[in-house]
């Protein structure tokens, strides 16, 4: 079909056996958008992640190696795949699924050691099943064919059960690829009433930026696309984008009661309050 959904897209942070051959395995940081971790980790010096890291940290060795993949402008330091490979090999030796993510990145991408697809799909794999958020949308996307051309040949059915899975555990972006499947009949027969269902519940989870997918909801109830026609959602979902809405609320408004209006913009008003947010002249702003 041709329609397409505008709005959908899928953000992808790098930097970062199943569970009961892993008892003991561990999860540092299962945001898949990283904020935790650079939330944790802000000011940290690289004496105090040697300090954690002597004294058996283990979420101050993995920000350690984090810091030697990526470099640090802030603190002077340049890239070292080596000493990173080091340090994710020690910990996922230790059972730490954030380790078993980092190494597939740096065998798929050849960084610090070999490019090994085999290597870098078992990494992923199994941390995916340690029920590793990331790993599991990561899988999903390549069983998709969107990403990681060359790592597993293509499989609608293993990518909407890693995407499942990587929902169930509050992913936005896992959410919003399920919506565009149903949408655009890819994989799946089409289907506008469980796109719309999926976008539902991709604004009511946790982790990805909070308006994610609310273009798409906005556009759906507008015109009744696997739902009814309601235009005060609509109004209240562009209402939300900030200045990025201001097209639609436009064309809303002739077609609208200045009561419907009002109803519209007090629901977006308690969404923000709900949210702890302020959204207008197309800044997000935490309150």
């Amino acid at each position: 079909m041709m329609r397409m959904l505008r709005s959908i897209s899928l953000t992808f942070f790098v930097g970062l056996l199943s569970w009961s051959s892993y008892a003991s395995s561990m999860m540092l940081f299962n945001d898949p958008s990283g904020k935790e971790m650079r939330d944790e980790t802000r000011w940290w010096s690289l004496e105090e992640l040697h300090e954690k890291t002597n004294h058996g940290d283990l979420k101050g060795e993995y920000i350690l190696g984090v810091t030697y993949l990526n470099g640090s402008e802030y603190l002077g330091l340049s890239e070292d795949g080596g000493k990173a490979f080091s340090i994710f090999v020690s910990l996922w030796q230790k059972e730490v699924a954030d380790a078993g993510y980092s190494l597939f990145s740096m065998y798929y991408n050849g960084f610090g050691v070999d490019k090994d697809y085999q290597a870098a799909l078992k990494y992923l794999t199994e941390s995916a099943e340690m029920d590793y958020t990331l790993s599991q949308r990561s899988l999903a996307e390549a069983y998709r064919g969107k990403d990681y051309e060359g790592l597993v040949d293509q499989d609608y059915g293993r990518a909407i059960y890693w995407y499942k899975k990587a929902a169930a555990q509050g992913d936005k972006n896992s959410a919003l690829a399920m919506a565009n499947l149903y949408y655009q009949g890819e994989g799946v027969e089409q289907s506008d009433e469980k796109a719309f269902e999926w976008l539902l519940r991709c604004s009511q989870l946790e982790y990805g930026y909070e308006t994610q997918g609310f273009r798409s909801l906005a556009k759906f109830y507008e015109e009744g696309i696997g739902t009814d026609v309601d235009l005060i959602q609509a109004y209240k979902y562009y209402d939300l984008q900030g200045s990025a809405g201001a097209e639609g609320k436009q064309r809303l408004s002739s077609q609208m009661t200045e009561e419907q209006i009002q109803e519209a913009r007090r629901q977006s008003l308690e969404w923000q309050d709900e949210h702890n947010v302020r959204i207008g002249g197309g800044f997000f702003q935490m309150n």
